[in-house]
């Protein structure tokens, strides 16, 4: 006597579920290469825009009053300052657009899988997906953070003080860690959706055959 045991599919669900998702991360593919062709493009554009010198930009009064000459030095200061911050963020916008590159790549070749059929593979290059989205958002948005909000010359100016600014940082870091929270789990359970209706039902099925003598 031979008994075999197989799981037999008792009905197919629909494919749309796999290439619904394939629609969804598509879209999100598309935003992705927009955001590193910015992300690169930017700080060429800000280099290009933004003298680093501030002699480019106003002439030192040498024959100006002591006055001129003092108010020359604190723009030069003031102007030192904001290069150096832009080009921190310059540098972070082009980590930011190296993450998005990557997000693309993995978002493309999950569109594809999903679209051919392949359950399996797709969900799990979904869930890598969303992993990488996760871990560099959280890590981007904690080197914008070591960097700052805005420059500190905007925080230590006379001009700043008249309005209480202590108030954004905390906003900022709620907000921020909100968004990578939010935005993930909706991700997350999309995910868990698709996978659970794209699942073939299955039913144990147990068959005796008793061979001819």
């Amino acid at each position: 006597m031979r008994v075999e045991s197989a799981y037999s599919p008792i009905s197919e669900p629909s494919p749309w579920w796999l290439k619904g998702l394939a629609i969804f991360m598509g879209i999100i593919t598309l935003f992705m290469a927009l955001g590193t062709i910015s992300a690169i493009a930017s700080p060429i554009l800000i280099d290009r825009l933004l003298p680093s010198d501030y002699e480019e930009v106003e002439s030192y009064p040498v024959d100006g009053s002591e006055e001129e000459q003092a108010e020359w030095t604190e723009n030069e200061v003031f102007w030192n300052e904001l290069v150096e911050y832009y080009d921190e963020m310059g540098g972070l916008m082009e980590i930011q657009g190296v993450h998005s590159g990557i997000l693309a790549i993995i978002g493309l070749f999950s569109t594809l899988v999903l679209w051919r059929g392949d359950r399996d593979f797709g969900i799990k290059l979904v869930g890598s997906w969303i992993a990488i989205n996760a871990l560099g958002g959280a890590g981007l948005f904690w080197m914008f953070m070591r960097i700052g909000f805005m420059p500190d010359f905007t925080m230590n100016s006379q001009d700043a003080e008249v309005i209480d600014l202590s108030f954004l940082e905390p906003l900022t870091l709620v907000i921020g860690w909100g968004q990578i929270i939010i935005c993930n789990g909706f991700f997350l359970a999309i995910l868990a959706l698709v996978s659970m209706k794209s699942k073939p039902e299955v039913m144990l099925d147990d068959r005796s055959d008793t061979p001819v003598s």
